[in-house]
This record gives C-alpha cells, structure tokens and sequence, in this order.
C-alpha cells in the first residue's frame, strides 16, 4: 500500500515543480521537439496535470461533497496518418474525512481514494470535405482501483471496477459537438440490483473556445474562455445502479433509459507559454427526469468550481 502513496506524492511534487522549470527549458523543449518525430512521423509526447474542485461528481450527482484533488500523467506514441496511443493514470485524493463520516470507505484524508490507470487509442479523421470538420475518436480501457482500507469485506464495500469509454468530437465547427459513452464492464457492489455492470451514461455537449487575450494585446491563444452546455443519459442498469436506494424504498422498478442531467462549465485558460495552462472554472448540473429529481432531493442542483494546471511536452 505504501508504493502507490509514494508514487502520487512523487507526482505531486512534480506537478508543482513543473511549471517553475518549464520556462527555462522552453528553448530546450523546442530542439527536443524535433528529435521525437521519428523517420516514420511516429512523435513521443506526454502530459501532468493537477485539478482542485470543491465537489466530486459523477453523472451529475454528489459523490464527496467536499473537495477533491486530482493529479493525472500521460504518456503518448502517434502517428496522425495512423493513431495515437496513451497510457495514463489519475489518483483522487480527498481533501476531508468524509470517506469515514458518511462516504462508507473510511477515512481518506490527503490520501488517495481512488487510482485509475488506463490505455487510449485516438484518431483524427480527414471528413472535413464530406462532414464540414474532421473527426476527433477516442476509446479508452480504465480499471478503476480502490486502496484495501476503502474495500473491507462486511465493512466498506467499494470494491474496483473497469470501464469502456468513448469519445466523439468534431472540432473545426464554431459550435463544438462531442458525445461521449461510458461502459461499466464490472460490477461494484453485490452481485444483482444496483451492482453497475452493463451501464451505459452517455453526455452530448456543445462548446466554443473565444479568445479573450487578443482585444487585451496578448498572443492568440494566450488566453480564452470556453462555455460548455450539454445533456447527460442513463440507461436502466445505470440508473438501476445510481438510484438503488430510491428504488427500493419506492418500490418501484428501474426505468429503461432516461434523459438524466443537464450541465454546463465556464473554463478560463491561461496559457503563458506552450504546453503550459492555468485553467479556472465554474459549473453546474441539474438533474432533469422526475426520479432523477425525487432521488437526488435537495441535490438535484449542484455548483461546483474549481482549477486546473497543465503542462504538456
């Protein structure tokens, strides 16, 4: 167990160091940049990150309603007359006892809770003549790991789980579309109502990025502001899963499929030099179906800020 809190606090230290290097090691990442393509197009690169939010959310509803820290690493090989593939891995880490209090996976405070290692293959496809836009995919394996103080038998149950995700995006439009889906291919929980395996929680969103930086003499790109609106859906083992209490003391049945949750984000991103961001939000997500809403009670709605620091190479 003391490996993997070891290799989060190593990263933690890095993320924080990162950006205080990154600037002297601009000219350098330039040459650098030039010996990852290799003969074949095929280019190295890799991502840190840390997000800070007041709320940890999943499908629109409250799964810590104190904050969460979450700090990620990637590291990618591509090509784009091919694919790219990532591997990745993001740690969420607690910033409260709540696991204890209330969250039924005992106390995780500053420690993590939850460690998800994964694998992505991505492609851009060129049907800017047909579509109007290329085509952004993504498919992504996760197995979602809990430490063993998070998963005692007859005591905490929280046991892992695995998922599919996937990823479309159409970005050369002025308003954005992306749909994702994700797949629970494991159960979590006891076997039967409510244990996940076969949901299905799909999100349609638009966006658009506007430049804020350029009216203030900043470079393009410097600094921008993206609005995001969209819809989420559930399916009945998704719903099943998520409202299983509700279900049970309604006596009712799960619904087939649901349109569940509106959201929507303001993103604030500053980007000083490349591969560098800083990125302040805000967001909320109102829960729309009826049960939904009956089983959320006075969490239908929920707002939620928080900030991101990125560094790409």
């Amino acid at each position: 167990m003391k490996k993997p809190s070891m290799f989060m606090i190593t990263l933690l230290f890095g993320l924080v160091a990162a950006p205080v290097f990154a600037a002297d090691a601009s000219a350098g990442n330039q040459a650098a940049t030039e010996l990852e393509k290799t003969s074949e197009g095929w280019v190295f690169g890799g991502s840190v990150g840390i997000d800070y939010c007041t709320k940890q959310l999943t499908y629109g509803l409250i799964d810590n309603p104190h904050a969460i820290v979450t700090p990620s690493a990637a590291l990618s090989l591509g090509n784009e007359d091919w694919f790219t593939v990532e591997l990745s891995i993001e740690a969420i880490f607690d910033t409260t006892n709540w696991g204890a209090k209330d969250g039924g996976y005992n106390d995780r405070r500053y420690k993590y809770q939850e460690l998800d290692p994964g694998i992505t293959l991505s492609r851009t496809w060129d049907t800017v003549s047909w579509l109007g836009s290329s085509l952004d995919t993504s498919i992504n394996y996760t197995y979602e790991y809990h430490p063993r103080a998070c998963k005692k038998p007859g005591l905490y149950e929280n046991p892992d789980t695995q998922w599919l995700n996937l990823e479309i995006s159409a970005g050369d439009f002025w308003l954005i579309p992306t749909f994702t889906l994700e797949y629970q291919l494991a159960r979590q929980g006891a076997s039967g109502e409510g244990d996940g395996k076969g949901g299905i929680y799909a999100t349609f969103s638009l966006s658009h990025e506007f430049d804020v930086g350029e009216p203030l003499g900043l470079s393009e790109g410097v600094l921008t502001l993206t609005p995001t609106l969209g819809i989420g859906m559930g399916n009945k083992d998704r719903n099943r899963a998520d409202f299983a209490d509700y279900y049970e003391e309604e006596g009712k049945s799960a619904d087939n499929f649901m349109f569940r949750d509106g959201f929507g984000t303001l993103e604030l991103a500053y980007s000083p030099f490349e591969g560098f961001a800083i990125a302040p939000y805000v967001g909320f997500n109102q829960q729309m179906d009826s049960v939904a809403k009956d089983a959320a009670g006075d969490d239908d709605f929920v707002a939620f800020a928080g900030i991101g620091v990125s560094y790409e190479f």
